[in-house]
């Protein structure tokens, strides 16, 4: 019999003892701080690509990983987040991902080197979500083009994640615990984590959800397994 421990329940009492600046993290969004019906453009960081406000979308509390609230990722929504300082060392860059099996269009969570609005972007990971396609895909970067996939979870809240190795110039994507693909992380940028970008290729229906960039993976998201 396979048992799965969840950790958070002990780390939680662990993290209570401990001061604010250990707990800290570099990025972490969960919208549930937002109205529900409220646009996103503005909140917490966030932008719309090239500053264009037809790419805005809302915040939603028709599904949420964390109660009550996660964020539309559908019809023409193109949503930054820029990062400054993120240069070296490994990083983890993570987003809970729903979508569901009646979703047409893509949604995608991409990982750039480089952004300037209106000016020069470097892509690094990109990874595609199609339920009528049935797969999750990661098209790689800037140069770097990719074509790994797995198959799509449904209906359900399922993790993606990328650990970025900047030094080392590396990235291994994970899509729940299977690895969808390991890859070089930059080959015609930099090394660097410049911005996320949460898109809707006409996507009609997705939801993401509590976004993370950080130097440790979200402790309650680790498990581990007992034969």
């Amino acid at each position: 019999m396979k048992v799965r421990w969840f950790v958070l329940g002990v780390v939680a009492a662990v993290a209570c003892a401990l001061p604010a600046t250990v707990q800290a993290q570099f990025f972490f969004d969960n919208f549930d701080s937002y109205a529900a019906g409220s646009g996103i453009m503005g909140q917490g960081g966030w932008e719309t690509w090239d500053n264009n406000p037809a790419a805005n979308t809302t915040v939603s509390n028709a599904q949420s990983y964390s109660s009550p609230n996660s964020l539309l990722v559908a019809g023409p929504a193109d949503i930054v987040h820029q990062f400054a300082g993120v240069t070296s060392g490994m990083w983890y860059a993570k987003a809970m991902t729903y979508v569901p099996s009646s979703q047409a269009g893509d949604m995608y969570f991409i990982v750039l080197n480089t952004y300037v609005p209106s000016g020069t972007n470097n892509w690094s990971i990109q990874v595609r979500f199609s339920a009528s396609e049935g797969v999750v895909q990661n098209l790689g970067g800037t140069d770097n083009p990719r074509d790994v996939t797995l198959p799509i979870v449904t209906n359900q809240w399922v993790e993606v994640r990328a650990e970025i190795d900047l030094s080392g110039n590396q990235a291994v994507i994970y899509y729940g615990p299977n690895i969808l693909d390991t890859q070089t992380y930059n080959v015609s940028g930099v090394n660097a984590v410049g911005a996320f970008d949460l898109f809707s290729d006409g996507s009609s229906e997705s939801y993401m959800d509590n976004v993370w960039l950080d130097t440790s993976i979200p402790v309650e998201l680790q498990t581990f397994d007992i034969e």
